[in-house]
């Protein structure tokens, strides 16, 4: 893969007024050790930067390249996938996702997402919880007005009582489809294995049942409330729609 280094980020100067390096002199000197090729001090300044919550694309390009160098493309592919969530170095990101998927020795079968779960995922970030919940309050106070307005002879609009319920009940679906992308928000991460390979059980202990085998770079769905019973498992769903139980070692939460 070609070497891209990630053009420099403006950062915060808070840690000069501590006698510390600032993060923008940590982050040069990272990538002046990517570009002399010493990749894991280069990865170790970086999550310097990352553990400070100095984060940007741009770092998370950059660690994805070390993590290609030193040849951990499971770390690699969750750094470029966190890189993809900034529109900075989205294209970037995308381009070295293509690579490091193409690199993997074992490739995850995926069944195709369903048509409402695409949806979710796109309310989840375009409007958001908040953008649909206020979409819906707006519907809520349209009807409130029309009511108003009504009282008072104001406004007379053909078929107005059957407005009013129509903007009441579409505010009610949309009101409740926020509460449900938050609810799934909340409950599902999607996170990526990046050790060489973890067994999928049937239940949170290390002699049950074997459902399956991942391994890295296997995308996996974590649900955070079934995972909250057991310590140092996480209940996933892997690719191809099977469930099971898996170690925390060698999961990286996006």
């Amino acid at each position: 893969m070609k070497k891209v280094l990630a053009l420099s980020i403006l950062f915060c100067f808070t840690g000069v007024l501590f006698g510390q390096s600032s993060p923008q002199l940590n982050f040069d000197e990272a990538n002046n050790l990517l570009e002399e090729g010493n990749y894991r001090e280069a990865l170790k300044k970086y999550r310097q930067i990352e553990g400070n919550n100095f984060i940007s694309g741009e770092l998370f390009l950059n660690m994805g390249i070390a993590s290609v160098q030193i040849d951990s493309l499971g770390l690699a592919k969750f750094y470029f996938l966190q890189a993809s969530k900034f529109e900075s170095t989205q294209q970037s990101a995308d381009q070295a996702l293509d690579f490091v998927n193409s690199q993997f020795s074992r490739q995850s079968a995926k069944l195709p997402k369903l048509p409402w779960d695409r949806a979710v995922d796109h309310f989840k970030v375009t409007p958001g919880t908040f953008g649909l919940f206020l979409i819906g309050y707006c519907f809520v106070c349209l009807a409130l007005l029309l009511i108003i307005a009504g009282w008072f002879n104001m406004i007379k609009l053909p078929k107005q009582k059957n407005i009013i319920i129509s903007c009441l009940t579409i505010a009610v679906l949309i009101i409740s489809l926020s509460y449900y992308v938050d609810y799934v928000d909340q409950r599902y991460d999607e996170a990526v294995l990046i050790m060489d390979e973890s067994s999928v059980s049937a239940s949170p202990t290390e002699n049950a049942e074997l459902v399956s085998m991942a391994y890295e770079g296997y995308d996996l769905t974590i649900d955070r409330k079934k995972s909250a019973t057991q310590e140092n498992w996480y209940y996933i769903r892997l690719g191809n729609g099977q469930f099971g139980w898996i170690e925390a070692k060698g999961i990286k939460i996006l």
